[in-house]
């Protein structure tokens, strides 16, 4: 099943977050890469391929509707992962995905902050950026 599962726990060890998502709202994958290589010609014709000396990185675009107890637990996550990262302490999530290829598990920060879209009392969509770290 296409899921991914975000962890993260609080510097006060509690309460430990685990959430999986499985619905994405379409059919666009949320995972992709960084995009930080850059191929251009020289003056002279010369090939000349930039960029860092690792592998491109992945980045997640993630929207999905979900239970609003679950949209409650994403703000929850999201409050304690920014209260620490305000006070300079190791803040990266952790990240699971199954939605393409083999399963991806790497450590991630917020990029773009949830946001939140009411549905129905019982439902709300949930969109925020992660940024491998």
């Amino acid at each position: 099943m296409s899921q991914i599962g975000i962890s993260f726990t609080p510097s006060g060890g509690s309460p430990v977050y685990n959430i999986i998502i499985d619905n994405f709202g379409g059919t666009d994958m949320p995972r992709t890469y960084q995009e930080n290589v850059n191929f251009e010609k020289s003056a002279t014709g010369s090939s000349l391929l930039t960029g860092p000396a690792y592998r491109q990185k992945y980045m997640w675009a993630i929207s999905t509707m979900v239970t609003t107890a679950i949209a409650q637990e994403i703000d929850s996550l999201f409050r304690d992962w920014d209260t620490d990262r305000a006070a300079g302490l190791a803040v990266a999530c952790g990240i699971a995905d199954t939605t393409f290829g083999s399963q991806v598990n790497a450590s991630v920060v917020f990029s773009v902050s949830p946001t939140y879209v009411r549905l129905s009392p019982k439902y709300t969509l949930v969109s925020f950026g992660l940024m491998e770290v």
